[in-house]
């Protein structure tokens, strides 16, 4: 009996140690190899036949991996228990937010990569909670009418308000805010995923560019003062009771880029707790990490450097720019992480012959790959356009 029990018990450790070295080979084997990634956002697709010709032509080009986007702005295209279905798998009203479409989008891209080497990520907008001059119907419990309080609030104490084309953000500072995400995120791990992407995980510094739609006619002055976010009682509560009341501006930033830091931090702990056997974690990034730091708190440098995420994805979507900002990446993240934890994003709607030239610039940098955005500039009703047939050419391992 005795025996038996030593036996079993070392079947056991072998067995266990089999499992570890098998998942150790797997995670090398994904830290070795080039990534190809390809950004598929909401707006592709509408219906099952849709997703499964998306995710074919993805594999069939090519692809490693592809971010399909399953949350835009507090609605979700996968079944979820926190957020309501978005309406655009109903129709273009508004009112039909939370309607039931009678399928799941991402588990329907998960099914039709089955076959394939394609590594689908659940690629979700993180902070963003509502967009449009539309109100979402209040049986639908989103989180416009559900918890305006989690929004940010601009520099003259009113909430920050969407527009047309932009949405309102959630604050990251609030408890309630982060264990909802986590929960998001939570949800997106039940589903067999590669990976989990973040995009807009970040402050607004942006909304400058639009806030006049919301207050025409205001001066320059007070649309500055409306495109400044948070200050909302919780955060500044927290702010002055870590640095007082006479707090500087670098203080201020340094708060806000921990309180983006710590919303990752939360992401990536609920992932090792539901995927331990490893999910990657990726997040897209300001092209120019200097300006994301400081504009939009969002210090991606460091993220790279002590590895809070697997990788991060530069949006370096610029001609003359591209050149410098793959530089300034490099010098934020360090060299060594550079080349094992930094994707350059590049942006299709550029000029071909710049798409080519910069996918040579990513292929002599070293870097750990190329990310594309978005799949629409490469196929037109799931056709390759002539410009999706060269970038492909060259994207190839």
């Amino acid at each position: 009996m005795r025996r038996f029990a030593i036996l079993s018990a070392c079947l056991l450790v072998v067995t266990t140690l089999a499992a570890v070295l098998f998942v150790y080979s797997q995670r090398e084997k994904t830290s070795r190899e080039k990534i190809i990634a390809l950004w598929v956002t909401r707006f592709d697709y509408r219906t099952p036949e849709d997703v499964r010709a998306i995710i074919r032509n993805t594999a069939d080009s090519g692809f490693t991996d592809v971010f399909f986007q399953i949350r835009g702005n507090g609605t979700s295209f996968y079944k979820s228990s926190l957020e309501p279905w978005a309406f655009e798998l109903s129709g273009r009203d508004v009112s039909k937010t939370g309607t039931d479409p009678g399928w799941d989008p991402l588990q329907t891209a998960i099914n039709a990569a089955q076959n394939t080497r394609l590594r689908v990520h659940a690629y979700m907008n993180v902070l963003p909670g509502w967009k449009g001059s539309e109100e979402p119907p209040q049986s639908a419990n989103q989180l416009w009418t559900a918890h305006p309080d989690w929004f940010m609030v601009d520099s003259l104490g009113d909430k920050m308000l969407p527009t047309s084309g932009w949405y309102s953000f959630l604050n990251p500072v609030m408890p309630e805010v982060r264990n909802h995400l986590k929960g998001i995120v939570r949800e997106l791990c039940q589903y067999d995923v590669a990976g989990v992407h973040l995009d807009y995980i970040r402050y607004p510094n942006d909304y400058r560019l639009v806030a006049d739609q919301r207050y025409p006619g205001a001066s320059e002055k007070e649309l500055f003062r409306r495109s400044e976010f948070s200050y909302d009682p919780v955060s500044q509560a927290e702010l002055f009771n870590r640095y007082g009341w006479d707090v500087s501006k670098d203080e201020i930033a340094e708060f806000r880029c921990e309180s983006i830091s710590r919303m990752v931090r939360d992401i990536s702990y609920v992932m090792q707790v539901e995927k331990p056997e490893g999910c990657i974690l990726s997040a897209s990034v300001k092209g120019n990490p200097v300006a994301g730091k400081y504009t939009s708190y969002q210090d991606s440098g460091s993220w790279a450097r002590k590895g809070l995420v697997d990788w991060v994805v530069q949006m370096n979507y610029g001609t003359d720019s591209f050149a410098p900002y793959l530089n300034a990446m490099e010098k934020a993240a360090g060299r060594k992480k550079f080349s094992s934890s930094v994707v350059v994003g590049i942006y299709c709607g550029n000029d071909t012959d710049d798409l080519l030239k910069q996918v040579e610039q990513i292929e002599n940098s070293g870097c750990r790959g190329i990310a594309v955005f978005s799949y629409e500039f490469l196929f037109q009703q799931h056709r390759p356009t002539e410009k999706g047939r060269k970038l492909i050419q060259n994207l190839r391992p």
